[in-house]
């Protein structure tokens, strides 16, 4: 057995895994999918967040959540936001404690000649010692244009690691996300596209022939744990074992972050393209870039361990130092006319005008320190709560605040039942405030966000259940306008939500369903789907003694009709539009996946309904952005540890 921070790895498993929780103090487990179910959507990394997405269309660009509540937080990277469901992070890593070397190798791909997708994935991890475990984990998402000026290249490269003996113990990762995409900005006209007027995809035309985008993320984790007491445990000549002493432990926590967007493009000032709306440089060359970096330092001291003690306590301060940079037009001053009516006369320069030929970098830093608490009950008895809370000193989120509060109950060894709650107020984004780039200015002083969440909520990864129902109240909610501008909610917003997924299986029939709901009092801003849908429905059959086991079955997904964002390629955010509804569209893909010992194979059939009868062309899920008609996708994993 290994211990780390109060909790037990049986070493005598072949692979453990689990997540860092709770700020990265605790670790829970996860299993570890060998599964079929599932793996022909699986080739996409998004679907491993959430199943609903307005999308651009090619793997590696830009996705924006239908389910609101798994958006980004407010205070996340705004001009990255698209990329964020494909981000290797440290809160997504799985950590690995094994007693072979573990290796899993993956590929998929659309086989076009003119047009296709790839994704290439590998994973190796293994103990260097029985406390000791490093990985590396590696990915490429490409795709090559269907329609013109798409082409996408991302690498996902991370390292990752944990020790754990006696006292001490620490959990590390390197994360390095790279998007190189190429934006076409939509179609020119949609009327076309529908009526199936060109011969092949890449006729019709687009918005944009030139415009690029070059997203990265770069990020640095380490937590580390020393425990000054531990519980003490004896065993007398009877057997019985008793336990006292609390445990006291130190931790540290250590995230450098870095975000980078660029943005390039070709432009005629004189003829600009209908994507744009002022353009501020005479030269054609248009190249936008905006970072955010972030080095945080957390110090915390823990009492308790919440997998023995009735409660346990930590309480914590951290400090952020924050930098906030881009590229803006040079700005100054020029001749208004000479003071005549002083004694000497003076030049007069009251008129502020932008150099057309030259920007500058403009960056502002801020130091936030802030003061945290957490709360918790004992995870093996029949309740399990948390509460923790964080409050911001100085620095620019200052006054900004956050509580969150978990309840939950085991039924019968199966299931939680539980409510979950959050009250927060956190001040705009720094970008939504202050910005300035080749096509878009703004200053704003906008009041901070307010926000109050409720749910109640069902899961159970043994009967592969999980419901939600829940409510959030918002106060000077953030939204981009139909020109991609940030604007505040001038009323309050009521958005309900509920969320039903449930494996069903009779023999060998299965049915995976996920079903989310949503409805809002502020529609004319918050545009969702009042539902969106997703079933597969396969049936499963072990062959030649259970050597071979196969799924054949259909996936289908739909949501209902709606208003769906726009995109705008410059800033990377998707925006209100109110020009066309979007969904009602239903997605049907069939699909075929083996199983042999360790090796895993899929072939599917997508968009099969692409063309027929009144289903027609509109296959659509972002404004003038179409998804790949009728096509054929292969994938591969392979998984060996021996």
């Amino acid at each position: 057995m290994v211990v780390v921070e109060g909790q037990v790895i049986d070493t005598s498993k072949m692979i453990n895994t689990w997540k860092l929780m709770h700020d990265f103090t605790r670790f829970e487990e996860t299993p570890l999918d060998t599964n079929l179910h599932q793996f022909q959507r699986d080739y996409h990394p998004a679907f491993k967040q959430g199943f609903a997405y307005e999308y651009l269309g090619i793997l590696g660009h830009a996705m924006n959540h239908v389910d609101f509540f798994l958006r980004p937080q407010a205070d996340a990277f705004v001009f990255g936001a698209g990329w964020d469901p494909y981000l290797k992070t440290p809160e997504r890593t799985i950590f690995f404690n094994t007693r072979k070397p573990f290796t899993c190798l993956s590929y998929s791909t659309i086989p076009g000649v003119d047009w296709r997708e790839e994704n290439v994935a590998a994973l190796h991890t293994q103990n260097l010692s029985p406390f000791t475990n490093f990985g590396i984990d590696f990915n490429i998402l490409s795709g090559k244009e269907l329609y013109s000026n798409e082409d996408t290249r991302v690498n996902r490269i991370g390292l990752f690691g944990s020790h754990a003996k006696d006292k001490y113990s620490i959990f590390g990762t390197f994360y390095y996300n790279d998007f190189r995409v190429e934006d076409h900005g939509g179609l020119a006209e949609i009327e076309p596209f529908l009526e199936e007027a060109a011969e092949r995809e890449f006729l019709y035309e687009m918005n944009l022939d030139e415009a690029t985008s070059h997203y990265r993320n770069l990020s640095l984790f380490m937590t580390q744990k020393y425990n000054l007491l531990e519980r003490e445990t004896e065993t007398d000549t009877l057997g019985n074992t008793t336990t006292t002493g609390k445990t006291l432990s130190l931790s540290h926590q250590l995230y450098v972050d870095r975000h980078m967007k660029d943005y390039e493009d070709l432009v005629d000032p004189g003829n600009l393209s209908a994507v744009y709306s002022n353009y501020s440089y005479m030269i054609p060359n248009a190249r936008d870039s905006v970072s955010e970096d972030r080095i945080s330092n957390v110090f915390q001291l823990i009492l308790g361990d919440p997998d023995y003690d009735r409660l346990s306590a930590r309480i914590y301060t951290g400090h952020d130092l924050r930098r906030f940079g881009y590229l803006y037009p040079r700005s100054y001053r020029v001749f208004s006319h000479m003071d005549t009516v002083a004694r000497i006369p003076d030049l007069v320069l009251d008129s502020v005008f932008s150099d057309t030929t030259e920007a500058v970098f403009r960056a502002n830093w801020f130091n936030d320190l802030y003061v945290g608490f957490h709360l918790a009950g004992p995870t093996t008895g029949i309740w399990d709560w948390v509460i923790d809370g964080n409050y911001y000193l100085t620095g620019y989120y200052r006054n900004s605040f956050e509580v969150n509060a978990t309840f939950s109950r085991r039924l019968y060894d199966k299931a939680d039942l539980g409510i979950r709650g959050s009250l927060s107020s956190k001040k705009q984004h720094y970008f939504t405030n202050h910005y300035a780039s080749s096509f878009f200015q703004w200053q704003n002083d906008f009041p901070s966000q307010y926000e109050i969440k409720g749910e109640a909520f069902v899961s159970s990864n043994e009967l592969e259940l999980e419901m939600r129902v829940g409510a959030a109240y918002i106060s000077n909610y953030l939204y981009w306008d139909q020109e991609a501008m940030p604007r505040v909610y001038d009323r309050d917003l009521l958005l309900l939500s509920g969320y039903f997924s449930k494996h069903f299986q009779v023999s060998g029939y299965h049915s995976q369903n996920k079903i989310l709901v949503q409805y809002t009092t502020a529609g004319e801003i918050l545009q969702l789907p009042l539902a969106a849908f997703y079933t597969s429905n396969y049936w499963e059959q072990s062959l030649f003694k259970g050597a071979l086991i196969a799924d054949l079955g259909l996936d289908l997904y739909a949501t209902t009709r709606y208003r769906a964002s726009a995109y705008m390629p410059p800033t990377g955010v998707f925006h209100l539009q109110n020009e066309r509804f979007v969904g009602g569209y239903p997605f049907l893909d069939l699909f075929l996946a083996f199983r042999i010992k360790r090796t895993r194979f899929f072939v599917s059939w997508n968009n099969l309904l692409h063309g027929l009868w009144i289903i027609g062309n509109n296959y659509f899920t972002t404004y003038r952005y179409p998804m790949k008609p009728r096509n054929v996708r292969l994938g591969l994993v392979w998984t060996f540890y021996d």
